[in-house]
C-alpha cells in the first residue's frame, strides 16, 4: 500500500474537487492519499472526511467589489513571500513524515519545491501556466513584455515537475489556451481532458427530486454561487432579485456555495429555492436547462461534460476566470457576464437568451461528445499510478 501526497491550492472549490476525485480513485486501487490546502479547500477535503493538513495561506487580498485586489496583493507582497516559504517548509515537513511513492501538486509550486528539494518525484495538476495580467494592464508594451517574462519564468518554475497534467481538452477546444499560450513546456505537459467525473444518477432518484422541489413543466435553473467567500456577496445579491422575478416562468435553484453551511433548502421569494451548501449539486445539473455559475476551470468543465448551456460570471480581476469565459464565449457554448456588468436585468436576458436560443445547446452538445473521448480524471490516476 503506497502513500501519496497532493498538495492542493485552496482558494475557491474547484481544485479541491478534482484532485478529491482522482483520490477517490487511487484510494480505490490500494493506496493511501494525504492531503494538504487552505481556505475553501481545506474546508471542502474535511468535509469529505479526508485525512488533511492544514497549510499556511498564500493571502492573495480581495477587494469590495469581490474581485482580486492587485493593489494590496502587491503591498502584501513581502509577507507573500514569506508564508510562501512557511507553506514550502510545512510541506517539506510533511513529506519527511510520511515519505511518500510520489507527490502531486494541484497548482502550488510550494508542493512542487518541497517536494524537489526532498528529491520526490513530482506530478503537477495545472491549467494555468503562467499567470495573465488584467485586461486593463495589457494595453501597453511593457506590460506585454512583462507577462512575457513572468510567464517564462513560471514556465521554468513548473517545468521542475517530472509531468504536467493539463486538465483540459487539445486544441482548438482548449479552454485554458491563453494561460499556455507562448509558454514552452510542451516535452512536460499532457492534455488528458476535463478533471471531472461524468454525472451518473438514477432516474428515481431524479424524479424524487423534482417532487421535493415542485420542479414543473417550467426550465430550469440553477444558480452556482463558488469561489472565495469575498468574492460572492454582489453575485449572490443578484442571483437572488433574479430568483424572485423569474420565478414565475422558471424553476430556480440558488446555491451560495458555503461548505459546511446548511444543506436543508428553504424556500425564498416567489417559491424559488436557497441552499447555504447544496449536496445535490450534481443531480441540480442534470435536471437544469441553463446554469450560472463562475467561470472556474472545474465548473466549466461540468457544464460541457453534462451539456448543459451556461451563463457565466467571473471573477472580477481574475485573470484565469475572464480568458476561460472569453474561449467560451467564442465556443459558443453559453452567455458571460463581465463582473462589472453584473445586474439581475443582465442575468435575466442571459437566461433567457440560453433557454431560447437551440445553437446553445447543440453547440455544447457537440463539444460534450469530444470531451468524452478524454477521461481526464481516469487518465490523471493513471499517470499517477504509474510513477509508484
Amino acid at each position: 500500500m503506497a502513500t501519496i501526497y497532493a498538495g492542493v491550492y485552496g482558494s475557491g472549490l474547484g481544485h479541491a474537487t478534482r484532485t478529491y476525485e482522482i483520490g477517490k480513485r487511487l484510494v480505490e486501487r490500494g493506496n493511501n492519499v494525504l492531503y494538504s490546502s487552505f481556505e475553501e479547500g481545506f474546508d471542502y477535503l474535511r468535509l469529505m472526511n479526508q485525512p488533511v493538513y492544514r497549510a499556511p495561506s498564500i493571502g492573495i487580498k480581495w477587494n469590495v467589489a469581490g474581485g482580486v485586489s492587485g493593489r494590496d496583493t502587491f503591498v502584501s507582497s513581502p509577507l507573500t513571500i514569506f508564508r510562501f516559504w512557511r507553506q514550502t517548509r510545512f510541506e517539506s515537513d510533511i513529506i519527511r513524515k510520511y515519505r511518500p511513492k510520489v507527490v502531486v501538486s494541484d497548482s502550488r509550486l510550494s508542493t512542487l519545491f518541497a517536494a524537489k528539494s526532498t528529491r520526490y518525484q513530482t506530478v503537477t495538476i495545472l491549467n494555468q501556466i503562467k499567470i495573465l495580467f488584467p485586461a486593463r494592464f495589457r494595453g501597453d508594451p511593457f506590460s506585454r513584455l512583462l507577462e512575457r517574462v513572468e510567464g517564462d519564468i513560471l514556465g521554468l518554475m513548473w517545468s521542475l515537475s517530472d509531468e504536467i497534467l493539463f486538465p483540459d481538452l487539445p486544441p482548438p477546444y482548449t479552454i485554458s489556451e491563453a494561460n499556455i499560450a507562448g509558454v514552452d513546456v510542451s516535452s512536460k505537459v499532457r492534455y488528458v481532458g476535463f478533471m471531472m467525473p461524468r454525472i451518473s444518477v438514477p432516474p428515481e432518484t431524479l424524479s424524487k427530486l423534482k417532487q421535493m422541489l415542485e420542479l414543473d413543466s417550467r426550465p430550469t435553473v440553477f444558480i452556482q454561487i463558488s469561489g472565495p467567500n469575498p468574492t460572492k456577496p454582489l453575485f449572490l445579491a443578484s442571483a437572488l432579485e433574479c430568483a424572485k422575478r423569474l420565478s414565475s416562468r422558471f424553476c430556480v435553484i440558488v446555491s451560495k456555495g458555503l461548505p459546511g453551511g446548511s444543506s436543508v433548502a428553504r424556500k425564498i421569494a416567489n417559491g424559488s429555492w436557497l441552499f447555504d451548501w447544496c449536496p445535490i449539486k450534481d443531480e441540480l445539473f442534470l435536471l437544469s436547462n441553463v446554469l450560472v455559475t463562475r467561470a472556474g476551470h472545474t465548473t466549466i468543465s461540468q457544464c460541457i461534460n453534462e451539456g448543459k448551456p451556461s451563463v457565466l460570471v467571473p471573477i472580477f480581476n481574475h485573470s484565469e476566470q475572464l480568458s476561460n469565459a472569453t474561449k467560451f464565449a467564442k465556443l459558443g457554448l453559453g452567455r458571460v457576464i463581465m463582473p462589472e456588468q453584473l445586474t439581475p436585468d443582465a442575468m435575466i436576458e442571459a437566461i433567457e437568451q440560453c433557454v431560447e436560443d437551440p445553437v446553445y445547446r447543440s453547440k455544447m452538445e457537440l463539444i460534450s461528445k469530444i470531451a468524452a473521448r478524454y477521461p481526464g480524471l481516469e487518465n490523471a490516476a493513471s499517470r499517477v499510478l504509474s510513477y509508484l
